[in-house]
């Protein structure tokens, strides 16, 4: 009778989707903390009695089209995300590259779009339990979306060094798993704070 004892591979052990996990955990945690800043906004909305209006707002109007249109940017760039990294997967480099610098733009548009809007309100920290509230809630989308957007900006630049195909492709898809996050996030919040009010 022969011994048939399996052997091990030898080497490092093979972790390709480490940094995925790692996003994905920290897609949780941003999820929390949107959860508790928007319900303290939603608690404190409907303690201020059964129908808010216009005195939540203390007279505040909020520019809906605005808001609207920064909303559609930011699906935009969801649509040119998922474009980048269907051509890293494919090792298409140039269309990698030019989706990814047209996510970017397209980010720091909605950036600027949110910006003129909160402006245009001239919503001022302090002034009201709305603006302080708004203010805070909005602030935290923007940092996932900024976070989101450096996030995708270094996984881009991974890309220009040739991180790409299917396995080299991994860190993108994190980042752009992320991205997605961030979008939805700011979705939540636009919703939560802008439509309902």
């Amino acid at each position: 009778m022969t011994d048939v004892t399996p052997t091990l591979a030898s080497g490092q052990p093979q972790r390709p989707r480490t940094q995925l996990v790692a996003t994905g955990f920290a897609s949780a945690i941003c999820a929390m903390m949107m959860a508790g800043a928007l319900g303290i906004y939603m608690a404190r909305r409907h303690a201020s009695g059964p129908h808010p209006g216009h005195d939540w707002l203390d007279g505040l109007a909020v520019p809906n089209p605005q808001f609207d249109y920064a909303l559609l940017t930011l699906v935009a760039s969801l649509i040119t995300a998922h474009w980048a990294l269907w051509a890293s997967r494919r090792r298409d480099t140039a269309h990698t590259w030019t989706a990814i610098a047209t996510t970017l733009v397209l980010g720091l548009g909605f950036v600027n779009m949110v910006m003129y809007s909160m402006n245009r309100m001239e919503l001022e920290i302090g002034s009201g339990e709305y603006q302080n509230l708004a203010f805070a809630t909005t602030g935290l989308s923007l940092a996932i979306v900024v976070v989101g957007l450096l996030y995708l900006g270094l996984m881009g630049l991974r890309s220009l060094g040739g991180s790409v195909g299917q396995q080299g492709s991994t860190t993108l898809g994190a980042a752009v798993f992320f991205w997605d996050f961030a979008a939805l996030a700011w979705a939540v919040t636009w919703y939560t704070v802008y439509v309902v009010k």
